[in-house]
């Protein structure tokens, strides 16, 4: 049973590396005659950073009233399921068969791959594609309800490219360099107006200089020429060093804003994308940027110049600018046919060199690792196969840059030729002067440049577009502190208190890691979790932190609900030490008082004295001016792990949280370090996450976490009395003790 489906398939490009799923579903929504943003689909998900599953796919195809059955089928049973349908694509992917066609005594499979656009395979391919070495492959078949009807989906207003926030913040800046903008513009006027004159001194000095024989009209108009060249240069030169200025503080202005939009998403945002796509949205502002300054500006002055320059072929002669015009327009027409084309190879391009450069991070930061697990053959082939996928792509893009260029140059030759096959007509006929030639020839010249101007903005719209869609989707996420957020900057807490928390990890089918958690936190009191790895501990600290919302139950400051109060002014009262604390690229100084523009020595040396980390710092040649991080000398983890103690110490918290802060440090450091905290902890709320007996024996309070459940309560003594789990964590500890 071959499938062709009267009903279209609208295609959807996925933004992200996680988005096939949710653009699949898009599709086929599409198919069912609703046509809806792909942003409102992926809302239905719960992303994390490897996308989403069949499950989670069925799971929100029910939602919103979509009948669902996975299937385990061969590729005969394929032809008999209803179509469109999505596919479980090579392992790790999702796309859309939209219908099966029988050409050349051959099925044809019609594929919409949301990474790569419409594609066409042969059977062979397709099952390698769908099915790998198994037998069989797995699909969704779909089926409409009448739930799916009534189904009401959220309104979104559309935002045109020019009311996004990069294009309102670039239009404010520019209102306010207005001047600048406006002077760079009648400069480029005057260049235009310069060059309008130059066609008539061309023709005076054929027609009436060189045919009469009277040299001082050729020199006069030479020397008007030589006027007009370095008036049109010098206006030039001025404009476009303004327009770089501009430019220069522009960048600066958008980047800024985006940094500043990341720095408030919440912890989630990051956790559910690959870095370098977030990397790759950044650059995109950079086609925005150019979009805004130059290209918009160079369009203009190319209708400018097309309205002034057609306006003078019109006046030479109607014949000529009737075609001249008319092959241009087809011109544009011709580049208008591969728009649909590019942007599902920009897409493609987008996401394959985010994978790319992802995979190359990893291969040199990760260089140690993979020699001595002698990895290197198997990374480096990971990354070429990318490169591969990349190079494919660009052979793509280059077959169709030429296919469209090849027709763009085909059709400007022919103007030039119809142009002067025409101009010799007239002249044979004495209808036309050699001046006049020469006039209609430097016009058409002038012509070409603003006509292919127009076409290559018609790309550089759709990639400013493209790009602008990318950043939206940075914008659009919804802030960590949003203006309801209770501000806390001046408020003391007596108690935090955990009242029966729930949390999982984003991502429908992930278990919950902690479950039905109650328990007090005192002011000015420690408070040790503890328990085996995975179980809980430093899911329960990112709640704490902030990073995570519970999923059921709530973390109270006193009567505030932690969810209801600001993130930002919350950790400003915190000092954190976590397991994968971060050294940063700068100096030792810069790396405890990270937020500081101007450093406090007195608690500089202090923070350090504490850490126990000032006597090595002295002996550095450097001392806190040493640099450190990827710029500077290797740290062993002990002095990671000393120096990031020392930062949350510079800080003078109200709340201390500590995830295993001394795990690298040997055992008479530690003790050092130990001893030393336990007077900064004084009039301190502390919390802290450890295995090692001597970092939690003298907290007020110990909580044993086993399975995502406290399983004990109470301090040390009492629960070594116990001889529960607690006993068991530690009896080793104690028995080296002894």
């Amino acid at each position: 049973m071959l499938h062709y489906n009267k009903s279209k398939v609208t295609f959807y490009n996925q933004l992200e590396s996680t988005d096939c799923g949710a653009a699949c579903l898009a599709m086929i929504i599409s198919y069912y005659g609703k046509k809806i943003a792909l942003s409102q689909v992926k809302k239905q998900f719960d992303f994390t950073r490897i996308g989403v599953s069949i499950q989670d796919i069925t799971k929100v195809a029910s939602k919103i009233g979509l009948q669902t059955t996975p299937l385990k089928l061969t590729q005969e049973q394929l032809e008999e399921i209803p179509l469109p349908s999505i596919l479980f694509w090579k392992q790790d992917h999702f796309v859309v068969l939209e219908k099966i066609t029988y050409k050349n005594k051959k099925n044809k499979y019609h594929i919409l791959d949301p990474a790569y656009g419409k594609i066409i395979l042969e059977k062979d391919i397709f099952i390698k594609e769908w099915q790998g070495n198994n037998e069989k492959g797995v699909g969704i078949v779909f089926q409409e309800t009448e739930e799916f009807k009534n189904f009401k989906w959220q309104e979104e207003s559309k935002k045109a490219i020019l009311k996004s926030p990069s294009f309102i913040t670039a239009f404010s800046f520019l209102k306010i360099n207005k001047w600048k903008y406006l002077s760079s513009i009648i400069l480029l006027i005057i260049s235009l107006i310069t060059s309008f004159y130059i066609p008539f001194t061309f023709q005076k000095i054929i027609d009436s200089g060189i045919i009469l024989k009277n040299i001082h009209i050729v020199y006069y108009f030479l020397a008007a020429q030589i006027v007009l060249f370095i008036s049109s240069f010098i206006s030039d030169f001025l404009s476009t060093l303004l327009l770089t200025k501009i430019n220069y503080h522009l960048s600066i202005l958008l980047k800024e804003n985006l940094l500043l939009k990341l720095m408030r998403l919440p912890i989630r945002f990051f956790d559910t994308r690959l870095n370098t796509e977030t990397l790759q949205r950044i650059q995109d502002q950079k086609k925005i940027q150019n979009f805004i300054t130059w290209k918009g500006i160079d369009f203009s002055l190319s209708v400018f110049n097309i309205l002034i320059f057609s306006a003078l072929l019109c006046y030479f002669n109607l014949v000529i600018f009737s075609v001249y015009i008319t092959l241009s327009i087809f011109s544009i027409i011709w580049v208008s046919f591969f728009l649909r084309k590019r942007a599902m190879l920009e897409y493609a391009m987008f996401l394959s060199q985010s994978e790319n450069s992802n995979g190359v991070y990893e291969f040199i930061m990760n260089m140690p690792e993979i020699k001595i697990n002698h990895a290197q053959y198997k990374t480096v082939n990971k990354i070429l196969n990318i490169q591969k996928k990349i190079n494919k792509l660009e052979l793509r893009n280059l077959f169709l840059n030429m296919y469209q260029n090849i027709g763009v140059e085909f059709l400007s030759k022919f103007k030039e030729i119809t142009a002067i096959a025409i101009c010799a007509y007239f002249i044979i006929k004495g209808e036309m002067t050699l001046g006049t030639l020469l006039s209609i020839s430097y016009v058409i010249g002038q012509l070409t440049n603003p006509i292919q101007n127009l076409v290559t903005f018609i790309r550089d719209t759709q990639d400013a577009t493209i790009a602008n869609k990318r950043i939206n989707e940075i914008y659009d996420t919804e802030e960590e502190d949003n203006h309801t957020k209770i501000d806390i900057e001046k408020n003391t807490f007596n108690v935090i208190d955990i009242k029966e928390v729930s949390f999982k990890y984003p991502g429908n089918f992930n278990p919950f890691v902690l479950e039905n958690i109650s328990f007090s936190i005192p002011k000015n009191s420690i408070t040790a979790i503890v328990g085996a790895s995975g179980s809980g501990k430093t899911s329960l600290l990112k709640l704490l932190l902030s990073y995570y919302s519970s999923t059921k139950g709530k973390i109270q400051l006193d009567s505030f609900n932690l969810q209801e109060v600001s993130s930002n002014l919350w950790r400003k009262k915190c000092g954190i030490v976590l397991q994968d604390g971060k050294i940063f690229s700068g100096t030792i100084a810069e790396n405890i008082a990270i937020a500081d523009e101007k450093i406090d020595e007195e608690k500089l040396i202090e923070a350090a004295k504490i850490a126990n980390i000032l006597e090595l710092i002295k002996v550095l040649p450097m001392g806190f001016n040493t640099k450190v991080g990827n710029s500077g000398i290797e740290l062993s983890g002990g002095q990671k792990q000393r120096i990031l103690i020392a930062r949350a110490i510079y800080k003078n918290p109200e709340f201390i949280f500590f995830d295993e802060a001394t795990s690298a440090l040997d055992a008479e450091n530690e003790k050092i370090i130990h001893n030393n905290l336990q007077e900064f902890f004084r009039g301190r709320t502390v919390v802290i996450i450890a295995h090692r007996l001597s970092t939690v024996k003298n907290a007020n309070q110990i909580i044993v976490l086993k399975q995502g459940k406290i399983v004990e309560k109470g301090n040390h003594q009492e629960l070594v009395d116990k001889k529960g789990d607690y006993f068991n964590l530690i009896k080793n500890q104690l028995e080296l003790g002894n």
